[in-house]
């Protein structure tokens, strides 16, 4: 009996080690089946969006698309710094090397938004409008402020003791006069909160536009991420010692806006937060018929903050549903992910793509090419899948027939041997059956 009890159990343990084998087999060999992905999420509706006011215009027609109020005063925090890109590039070149002064560092407050610089840090223009957009660095900005005044020769003969950074609010107020805007003034080059540091949506627009007139501001906002380059100082004497995320959640996740959207990409723009301000964002989107649309939304209350990216997205929405209906003629092929961003230097890009030819009717102001020095590949109008293999996991994606074939004969093989090992031992166990222990 005990021969028969070891030969029981011997079977039992060895079914189980092929039972613990195919199930291996099924679960790295297959794909994953549980639908744990990103859920489906439902965008709120135009008249649901609580801001103070919102202004959708279409920079290729020259015209307003849907608003909100807006010309109503609002704070726009750090999308001010929309207005500081703007100016550095009208005065710095993005390779030109600057050192950072005790008074800029020193500027910045308690729980400020920073990139992270370093007094006497020496660091290039086009690193710092990164650590400016992405991170919202009040640092960058008021390491840019200085250098513009310097770069202008600007001072105040009346004051001679005002700082550069003052010196850079009346720079700032002069390029809103040349912009033709009657209501806005600033008073810092980061948005820190001040009662004389105001604008409007439409008027944010404006500079917003005024903004992407340097293609290297169009290169920074659309980058989702940053690695910055090694300097000087000690702690950040390695390439990568800072990686940045673009607080514009948008474009890393564009797929909120909807299968159905009428947007057919996210280029990148700039969000704003403060106590006083609440909330907001401007935009820069590519309708599905070619026009590029900005879009502002402004003073979202405080408390509800975290309703940024779905506000604005609901509002871009339907600034490019309402740009549509006005010219319903699909001139850029593809969707808001197949055109999301490339964050790569020249030359490095996905290389599973080819670039569409460009529209049949042009904007009236194309954009030009990235230029090499901002490292940040230009987005072609539509990608195909890449079936480049380059592990088991891109063959089972590439080949899923092919997959499935292959599991279900390795599936039936090992039904087939442990078939036969069982009717194997049955039988041995039927011929042993009148063996006796003497």
């Amino acid at each position: 009996m005990n021969f028969l009890f070891a030969a029981r159990n011997t079977g039992r343990r060895t079914a189980r080690v092929m039972t613990v084998i195919l199930s291996a087999v099924l679960l790295f060999a297959s794909p994953v089946l549980a639908d744990v992905g990103q859920q489906e999420i439902e965008l709120p509706q135009l008249a649901d969006v609580k801001c103070q006011s919102y202004f959708v215009y279409d920079r290729t027609k020259g015209e307003e698309v849907i608003s909100s109020n807006p010309d109503k005063m609002i704070y726009p925090a750090s999308m001010t710094k929309v207005m500081t890109a703007a100016l550095a590039l009208d005065y710095l070149t993005p390779d030109q090397i600057l050192t950072t002064s005790s008074a800029a560092i020193g500027a910045t407050t308690p729980n400020s938004t920073l990139m992270g610089l370093n007094i006497g840090e020496e660091i290039s223009v086009s690193e710092i409008l990164y650590g400016l957009m992405l991170p919202s660095g009040n640092d960058a900005a008021n390491v840019l402020a200085e250098a513009v005044v310097t770069a202008a020769g600007y001072s105040d003969p009346s004051n001679p003791d005002r700082s550069k950074l003052d010196l850079f609010a009346d720079i700032m107020n002069q390029k809103v006069q040349e912009l033709g805007l009657t209501h806005t003034h600033f008073s810092n080059a980061n948005g820190l909160h001040d009662e004389n540091h105001y604008t409007t949506a439409s008027d944010l627009a404006k500079i917003f536009d005024y903004a992407l007139s340097h293609d290297e501001f169009r290169a920074v906002i659309s980058s989702p991420t940053h690695v910055f380059k090694a300097t000087n100082i000690t702690s950040h004497d390695f390439d990568g010692w800072y990686v940045a995320k673009n607080t514009n959640c948008l474009l890393a996740d564009p797929w909120i806006l909807g299968s159905d959207t009428k947007v057919a990409q996210v280029v990148g723009g700039k969000t704003g937060t403060t106590i006083a301000a609440g909330t907001g964002m401007v935009v820069l989107t590519v309708d599905q018929n070619g026009d590029e649309l900005i879009t502002a939304v402004c003073g979202i209350p405080y408390e509800t903050a975290n309703r940024l990216t779905t506000y604005v997205a609901a509002v871009v929405d339907a600034g490019a549903a309402a740009c549509f209906d006005k010219d319903p003629v699909v001139r850029v092929q593809g969707n808001v992910i197949d055109n999301k961003p490339v964050n790569a230097p020249a030359g490095q890009g996905a290389s599973g793509y080819k670039p569409t030819e460009a529209p049949t009717a042009a904007p009236t102001e194309p954009a030009a090419p990235v230029p090499a020095v901002i490292t940040a590949s230009p987005t072609p109008a539509a990608a195909v899948q890449d079936d480049t293999i380059r592990n088991p996991a891109d063959f089972f994606r590439v080949h899923p027939v092919i997959s499935i074939a292959i599991i279900a004969i390795v599936a039936i093989v090992l039904i087939l041997v442990i078939t036969y090992f069982l009717a194997n031992r049955r039988r041995r166990f039927r011929n042993n059956r009148g063996i006796r222990r003497i």
